[in-house]
């Protein structure tokens, strides 16, 4: 399975002949921006091999200017560019002008060192099968209760390429692969929590041993969250293992990052740059262009070099993520953070993230009188105000150095306090689908209301 240097090549030639056709349409100034995919899925459901299915897709993104009015369509055809850059054209002439629309002039970007693994790419259903099972039965010889509900594992080769009228010209070709497993323990009547777990890689070697420590997490989870039994009401500390602290803190703290957010008066940081807004052993970077292990590409959405920013440096907030249009609005340069695919117009948002590891270790952090370990939350955050209320579900209580789990159990408080009020930060961290890396956090004074 491969696309090759190739379909890279072909790719950026296609960027560059939609931009010809949008020119030659009378845009003003035209991008282009295109990824073509090869997926290959190894599907597990009930507890057995499910359905082998391959995908291939190419999807084009134009985007043209016009008397300062933007236009967007897409494409799944090349043969159909010269219509889908008519087409954003025609919509960009029926919309409203913006001083601010407009392209961003090239950058230099950095060279990337990063080779797809040629024995991820020669992956085959052939062998992704007997790894799928082989995994599968690891996991489940772990604990006989535990039931497979869904899974995969999946291996991915893609390119992506940009070009524009302004000078912008850029591609990139990686491949990686991964799996996931949900379900949950069933002993009797007793039904479990629902959990999930799964990794990715950009290495064949990394593949199995990423794999195998993701469904053993997958399955203490699981099997902890069996037989639960009455939590406690009270004021107190919530401990945040590190996919929690990825769906729950990073997740709502990110929105308020953001320049578009800052801009319209959706985040509640808007002029705190230089302010301390969270504990001192707290950091957060965007790490731009990957973590080790897991490169990215080293350009962004507009073809934008990225760029590693400290987000939050010892608790005290350093910088918000721009986009082009962003960065114009502010009268700065982009940082290199428009996101999104070619199915729809640059919007602002991280790439990688990275939460430095703190001093405590695991156990010390879970060293208290009492607290709620928030293995999973489901509720509502109002990522303008902070304030937050849900369910923890397969949680575990904290008491005396003894931790059981515990039946729904709901919490409340608020995001920016709680970024104050954090505790402790693990020395250990875990590394999350490859561009998130992150420690368990303890954080104090929120409110736990059992059910």
């Amino acid at each position: 399975m491969t696309t090759g240097i190739q379909e890279e090549t072909r790719l950026l030639s296609l960027c560059e002949e939609g931009v010809q056709h949008a020119l030659a349409a009378g845009a003003d100034e035209a991008e282009v921006y295109a990824t073509t995919s090869q997926e290959l899925t190894v599907g597990l459901e009930k507890n057995d091999l499910h359905q082998v299915r391959q995908v291939q897709e190419t999807t084009f993104g134009l985007r043209v200017v016009s008397d300062k009015r933007i236009g967007f369509s897409t494409s799944n055809q090349p043969k159909n560019l010269k219509e889908a850059a008519e087409e954003a054209l025609f919509l960009a002439r029926a919309s409203p002008p913006d001083p601010l629309n407009g392209l961003p002039a090239p950058q230099a970007l950095g060279a990337s060192s990063h080779t797809p693994d040629s024995s991820l790419q020669a992956l085959t259903a052939e062998t992704l099968a007997p790894l799928a099972v082989e995994l599968m039965r690891e996991a489940k010889g772990h604990d006989k209760r535990l039931t497979i509900d869904t899974g995969a594992i999946s291996v991915e080769e893609a390119s992506r390429a940009i070009a524009s009228s302004k000078g912008v010209r850029a591609s990139f070709r990686d491949c990686n692969a991964g799996g996931y497993l949900f379900g949950m323990c069933v002993d009797g009547d007793d039904v479990g929590s629902f959990s999930w777990d799964g990794d990715r890689v950009q290495r064949s070697a990394e593949l199995r041993p990423a794999l195998s420590l993701a469904f053993e997490r997958f399955v203490e989870k699981c099997a902890g969250a069996m037989n639960p039994g009455t939590g406690e009401s009270f004021r107190g500390p919530i401990i945040l293992p590190p996919e929690t602290v990825q769906d729950f803190l990073i997740q709502n703290l990110l929105s308020a990052l953001t320049a578009d957010a800052v801009r319209t008066g959706r985040s509640p940081l808007k002029s705190r740059i230089g302010d301390a807004i969270a504990s001192s052993a707290f950091s957060l970077l965007e790490s731009g262009t990957g973590l080790p292990g897991f490169a990215l590409s080293p350009f962004d959405r507009e073809g934008m070099q990225r760029q590693a920013i400290p987000l939050i440096e010892r608790g005290t907030l350093k910088d918000f993520l721009y986009n082009g249009y962003e960065a114009r609005a502010a009268n700065r340069d982009s940082n290199g953070h428009a996101g999104g695919g070619p199915s729809s117009q640059p919007g602002v948002a991280a790439a990688c993230i990275q939460v430095q590891a703190g001093s405590q270790s695991i156990a010390e952090l879970h060293n208290v009188d009492k607290a709620i370990v928030v293995t999973r939350f489901a509720g509502t955050t109002d990522a303008t105000t902070g304030d937050f209320s849900g369910v923890v579900k397969g949680g575990f209580l904290v008491s005396d150095g003894e931790k059981r789990p515990i039946d729904e159990t709901t919490i409340a408080g608020n995001i920016y306090e709680c970024l104050q009020q954090i505790s402790g930060i693990s020395t250990e961290t875990q590394r999350i689908q490859g561009t998130v890396e992150a420690p368990w956090i303890r954080i104090e004074n929120v409110s736990v209301t059992a059910g």
